[in-house]
């Protein structure tokens, strides 16, 4: 990891910290769509963060998205530059979809609660306004959408457009406006408010070598009809969910170096999340628990026939 990198996560965890979140430990399994993960109340974030955002690829941003709405989290970028420049604050950018912001404004977002004002998008940089509240000044100055349109040099049609919030409005414009009515109008971009769906789906093949023993887990979250995903790029191989918080899972051998990496960094998402967490193990004999994390042997996977079933055993197992 380069310096400029770990200076950045330090900075993102003493924000988070400052305003009241509780942090996972760092994700440090490689590849991984995700650094750590931030709860406060009922809010949770996903955060990533890089020096330069282009280096988050399209595959780390479907993962990233769908694993945030296993956890009805938040996904959330937080970068320094990319290869056109340094990321401007007060804005909101998105890279393939994941919300995105330079470190200053990440600041006052979680520490002041300011949000970004400005978005970017193809054709610019635009904001949100109140459509009702420019309709109702509009009106009281006894104005038509035509008249207003000529003042800001727009078309009658976007004005009309603006009042039902239908279209994004380029902050010239927005500007414009303002000026014009004498009011504010220009809404800040909740960007905690809401988990974007992707509209592409990652591959779904196991990332664990044991080709028999991820078709049997596979099998046993079906049999449950659990929703599954499979992953290579968090530090879980697999996320399930029914209803309420997902169920996180470590797949492979206890022997696996890699596996044994996760354990810790699983028992800290879980508890931030405040998910499950199991680790599914292919051996015949193991301890029922390890680092307090539950294990559970494959053979075990065909006695387990309902969600309360698998509930119980990982509460046992946990204690």
């Amino acid at each position: 990891m380069t310096k400029a990198r770990t200076q950045l996560i330090q900075e993102v965890t003493s924000h988070l910290v400052k305003a009241g979140f509780d942090i996972s430990s760092q994700c440090d399994v490689r590849p991984s769509c995700f650094d750590m993960v931030a709860r406060r109340g009922d809010k949770i974030i996903l955060v990533k963060t890089l020096a330069n955002i282009d280096a988050f690829k399209k595959d780390d941003a479907i993962v990233l998205q769908l694993v945030a709405q296993f956890f009805d989290a938040i996904p959330l970028i937080v970068g320094r530059t990319t290869r056109r420049g340094a990321l401007d604050d007060g804005v909101l950018y998105r890279r393939y979809g994941v919300p995105t912001i330079a470190p200053h404004s990440f600041e006052s977002m979680i520490v002041e609660e300011q949000q970004p004002r400005e978005f970017i998008q193809r054709g610019g940089r635009f904001v949100s306004i109140d459509g009702e509240k420019l309709k109702e000044v509009r009106l009281s100055l006894n104005m038509t959408q035509e008249e207003l349109a000529d003042c800001i040099q727009v078309s009658a049609r976007a004005v009309l457009a603006y009042e039902k919030n239908e279209m994004a409005v380029s902050v010239e414009a927005a500007e414009k406006l303002e000026r014009e009515l004498e009011t504010d109008l220009i809404i800040p971009v909740d960007l905690l408010s809401s988990v974007a769906i992707p509209k592409d789906q990652p591959q779904t093949k196991a990332p664990i070598e044991n080709v028999d023993l991820a078709q049997r887990v596979n099998d046993f979250f079906e049999k449950l009809e659990m929703s599954v995903m499979w992953t290579d790029r968090a530090p879980f191989h697999i996320i399930a969910k029914e209803v309420g918080p997902p169920l996180m899972s470590g797949v492979g051998s206890i022997r696996s170096r890699a596996l044994k990496k996760r354990v810790d960094i699983l028992k800290s998402v879980s508890e931030v999340t405040e998910s499950d967490a199991v680790i599914i193990v292919e051996e015949g004999k193991t301890e029922e628990a390890v680092s307090d994390l539950p294990v559970i042997r494959q053979l075990e996977l065909e006695e387990i026939d309902e969600p309360r079933e698998l509930k119980k055993i990982i509460n046992e197992r946990s204690e």
